[in-house]
């Protein structure tokens, strides 16, 4: 389950990679009963390695034995070592060193998926989104979780890239379908697009999701019911904004009033239920609305009150007498 968007939650890549990995990592006994098949300066080399506990010089040495032992039986146990240093550092904190010493690392083993997974928890936690979106898409190749999609789809949101933020927000709600915050942004995102088909459909399932979700421990009651109820509203919103394009003004109507219940002081979900009534010739309700439209001083304010003037001169013979009154009690209803 998602938590909330306006939260300080933080999706580590690590978390996400590390639980479905296995590193394996071969115990010391095990290397020293096996048959040595290195030389003796070999084994030197590997033991300088594994004693040293700088990581700028450990890498250094690292990247010496793969220079001068290329085909070595003992790269396994150097891998193991080096993972055990990186963890080491994301427990400290030392998301930095991680990223300079692990990129080094996958010079020589591109494809370890724990460093993989370290470098880009090193590249969110420093915020670095868009060497994080690289490594990030490494990791779900080895590990397809969907918490790793739903770190790539923020990442790709924040770097303003909207084709790939929706890619990742689709890899989302695939594997995690009671993910209500992408299902809002996906929402959201298609309604601004126009694409009403689509911002339908995750409405639809955003509502469906929101309404049966639990609260997340971590959040108060209050900060709870004030975050599903600004969820619905949302979506209750474009649903009647949908509508209203297609000219299906009494579901517009419908959907825009359930949103209005959820929030009084939607200036928008105002101006276009008063469309959808002048429309479906229901005028003092439109008055009323557009009233509310404008006296809430939104971006919708000005042709709010030209739509107003407007609709008020055709049912008054062209006087606008007595106009006043529906903006004084628009005030005095949202001013409660």
């Amino acid at each position: 389950m998602a938590t909330l968007s306006g939260s300080t939650r933080k999706v580590f890549i690590l978390a996400f990679i590390l639980c479905s990995l296995m590193v394996i990592r071969p115990c010391v006994t095990a290397l020293a009963q096996q048959v040595p098949q290195y030389t003796t300066e070999e084994y030197s080399a590997y033991q300088a390695i594994t004693g040293e506990s700088d990581p700028a010089k450990k890498i250094d040495l690292i990247e010496k034995f793969y220079k001068d032992y290329p085909k070595s039986t003992l790269q396994p146990y150097i891998v193991s070592d080096f993972q055990g240093m990186l963890k080491g550092l994301q427990d400290g904190k030392k998301w930095t060193q991680i990223v300079k010493v692990g990129r080094q690392f996958l010079t020589l083993v591109p494809d370890d998926a724990y460093t993989i997974a370290l470098v880009a928890a090193g590249y969110q936690e420093t915020k670095n989104y868009s060497e994080f979106v690289i490594f990030g898409e490494e990791a779900y190749k080895k590990t397809p979780s969907g918490n790793v999609a739903y770190s790539l789809a923020k990442a790709y949101q924040s770097l303003g890239n909207n084709a790939k933020f929706v890619e990742w927000a689709d890899k989302t709600v695939q594997k995690l379908p009671d993910n209500y915050e992408m299902l809002l942004l996906l929402a959201q995102y298609y309604g601004d697009a126009q694409n009403f088909a689509q911002a339908d459909r995750y409405c639809r399932e955003c509502l469906k999701v929101i309404q049966a979700a639990t609260k997340p421990e971590q959040t108060s009651e209050k900060d709870w019911a004030t975050y599903t109820k600004g969820v619905q509203m949302a979506c209750y919103y474009i649903l009647g904004f949908s509508a209203y394009s297609r000219s299906d003004f009494i579901t517009a109507i419908n959907n825009l009033e359930s949103s209005l219940k959820l929030n009084p002081r939607n200036d928008r979900a105002y101006y276009y239920i008063a469309q959808a009534y002048w429309q479906t010739q229901r005028t003092e309700l439109a008055l009323r609305d557009f009233a509310r439209a404008y006296v809430l001083g939104g971006a919708v304010a000005n042709p709010a009150k030209q739509n107003l003037d407007n609709l008020f001169k055709q049912l008054h013979r062209g006087s606008l007498v007595g106009l006043e009154k529906y903006i004084t009690d628009a005030k005095a209803e949202l001013n409660k």
